[in-house]
C-alpha cells in the first residue's frame, strides 16, 4: 500500500477519449463500491441470521462469492485509471522519462493484451453456460451466464482505459 503522503489524486483526463474512459471506469468503480457495501450488508445479514436468531440465510455464501467476482471486474478499470494497481516501480523509477514512456506503452499493451484474452475467454463461457443452461450448484441455482456476464463487462472496462491511456501515450502525453 502506499504512503498517504505519496498518494496522488486520480490523473486528470486530458482529451475526449480520456473523458469518455474516466466516466466509464469510474461508473465501473462506483457499481464496485455499492457491491462491496451489498456483500458487507448480506454478509452481516447471514452472521445475524445463523448465531442471533439461529436460522441461517440460505445462499449467503453462494451470492457473496458472485459479488465478490463483480467487485473486481467493476473496480480493476478504476484501479488500473488510477494507478492503484500492483506493479514493480523499481525500473521505472530508475529510467529515462522516454524510456518510461515506452515501458508505459509496452505495459498498457500486455494489459490490453490480457483484457482482450479475458473478454474472449469470458464470451466463450457465458454463451456455452446460456446454451447449456448451466445454473449455480448452491441454493442460488441462479444461471450461471449472470454471474459469469461481470467478467466480460470487466474486460471491456479494462480494455478502454488501456486503449485512452495508449492513445494518450502515443500522442507524446503522460498517462
Amino acid at each position: 500500500m502506499r504512503d498517504p503522503a505519496e498518494m496522488e489524486e486520480a490523473p486528470v483526463a486530458s482529451s475526449p477519449v480520456d473523458r469518455l474512459a474516466a466516466a466509464i471506469a469510474g461508473a465501473g468503480g462506483l457499481v464496485s463500491s455499492v457491491l462491496i457495501l451489498v456483500v458487507l450488508v448480506i454478509t452481516g445479514a447471514g452472521v445475524w441470521m445463523r448465531y442471533v436468531m439461529g436460522r441461517p440465510l440460505v445462499g449467503v455464501e453462494e451470492a457473496t462469492g458472485f459479488f465478490v467476482v463483480a467487485i473486481v471486474m467493476f473496480g480493476a478499470a478504476e484501479a488500473s485509471r488510477r494507478d492503484d494497481h500492483i506493479r514493480i516501480d523499481m525500473i521505472l523509477d530508475k529510467a529515462s522519462p522516454a524510456l518510461r514512456r515506452w515501458l508505459d506503452v509496452w505495459a498498457q499493451l500486455s494489459v490490453l493484451i490480457f483484457s482482450i484474452a479475458l473478454l474472449a475467454t469470458a464470451w466463450h463461457t457465458v454463451s456455452f453456460s446460456r446454451r447449456f443452461g448451466a445454473y449455480s450448484a448452491g441454493y442460488l441455482e441462479l444461471p450461471m451466464w449472470i454471474p459469469q456476464s461481470t467478467m466480460i463487462v470487466g474486460g471491456v472496462l479494462i480494455a478502454l482505459v488501456c486503449l485512452a491511456r495508449l492513445f494518450t501515450l502515443l500522442r507524446g502525453g503522460r498517462a
